[in-house]
């Protein structure tokens, strides 16, 4: 006769929202680098443009320029600094070694299988709700870096459009 109690099947849901959680922290800070490498890709065309435009000695910079330039380089690295902090080592709550041995010990390993299982359940739980925490304030911290990208580019166009009507 199979087990009459539900917890294999609880244990199991905690499981795959465990490990989905993982996977989610892994998918979040991948897209954090992706926004770093897309704010410095944007931000060294900025410069490279001023650069260029300003090397050959009969150009000027137009003074309206200045203003969107800076907010560019302002909000490029907004982006920058809320991207790496995507990928800053947040605290995500793990059975500790020591935890762990002392499960092998004698008096854990031969307790009755249901504890053993309400046990795990519980460490299992305990990361998952420290995994959702700091996997929610990466979210924040993702929507914010992209929001200061996005933020960016009006400021880039600006500055080119005025350095294209003014020329």
């Amino acid at each position: 006769m199979p087990d009459a109690n539900a917890g294999r099947a609880y244990g199991q849901l905690i499981v795959d929202q465990l490990l989905e959680e993982r996977t989610r922290k892994a998918s979040l800070e991948a897209r954090g680098i992706t926004v770093i490498t897309t704010s410095s890709a944007l931000a060294t065309l900025l410069f490279a443009l001023t650069a260029g435009l300003t090397a050959t000695s009969r150009f000027r910079l137009p003074p309206a320029t200045k203003l969107p330039l800076v907010l560019t380089l302002v909000t490029f690295v907004f982006a920058a600094a809320f991207s790496l902090a995507v990928n800053l080592p947040l605290r995500y709550r793990e059975p500790t070694v020591a935890g762990l041995a002392k499960l092998a010990s004698p008096n854990y390993w031969k307790a009755a299988p249901e504890i053993g299982e309400i046990r795990v359940a519980e460490a299992q739980v305990t990361s998952l709700a420290a995994a959702r925490s700091a996997n929610n304030l990466k979210v924040m911290l993702l929507i914010g870096a992209i929001f200061f990208e996005l933020m960016a580019i009006p400021f880039l166009a600006w500055a080119i459009a005025e350095v294209l009507y003014s020329a």
